[in-house]
């Protein structure tokens, strides 16, 4: 039972994520920071945002692999996950239709879906089955160098702005995706990760 607990839990934060990351996309104030990388790719090589996080989760699990001078099951799992995230991402952009919403309230949507953004991110991590590899790099940087999770979270974040900001000046295309919802999530995603370990324990490892 508790291992069913896990998997749904699981299953949930992954949907979580994978649907707020095109919300943020729809909302058109700048897509999540840790999106950010994706977004430029998919729109400066006119590829699906799927087949754009798939390249980068690979990346993600190979830079893993290296920080820890090793090669797990773990992150080996990553990879086929990689792909399964790539679809179901790929599935919420085609499910979920454009909005013309005012800019207040977009904004506030956005801040909303920062929440959930978090809780996808939480509960990946805390049910201890296959991390992201979004997840699984922040998670990898804070052991390496035992830094707290939610601080390396902001650092991440904070760097795949800049990575995508570069990313556009060195294809001379406008900066995709790149908006106040990015600087708002680069700054608050880690924090309500942190506010979510506080007061939401979740003790669900074998």
């Amino acid at each position: 039972m508790k291992t069913v607990k896990r998997l749904l839990l699981y299953f949930l934060g992954l949907n979580l994520i994978a649907a707020a990351i095109v919300l943020n996309i729809r909302f058109d104030l700048g897509v999540a920071a840790f999106s950010s990388v994706m977004y430029a790719i998919s729109e400066i090589y006119k590829i699906s945002l799927g087949t754009a996080s798939i390249i980068c989760y690979l990346l993600f699990v190979l830079a893993q692999c290296i920080l820890s001078k090793k090669v797990t099951l773990p992150y080996l799992l990553e990879v086929p996950l990689s792909f399964a995230f790539g679809f179901l991402t790929d599935l919420y952009d085609f499910l979920i239709p454009n909005m013309d919403f005012s800019v207040l309230l977009r904004l506030l949507l956005f801040s909303l879906t920062m929440f959930v953004t978090a809780m996808g991110v939480y509960l990946c991590v805390k049910t201890d089955v296959v991390l992201t590899p979004t997840d699984g790099i922040v998670k990898t940087i804070s052991e390496v160098f035992s830094l707290a999770f939610s601080t390396v979270k902001n650092t991440f974040d904070i760097s795949m702005v800049i990575i995508s900001v570069l990313l556009c000046l060195m294809n001379h295309t406008k900066l995709y995706g790149i908006g106040i919802g990015t600087v708002l999530s680069a700054f608050c995603l880690g924090r309500i990760i942190k506010i979510y370990e506080k007061f939401l324990p979740v003790k669900m490892k074998s």
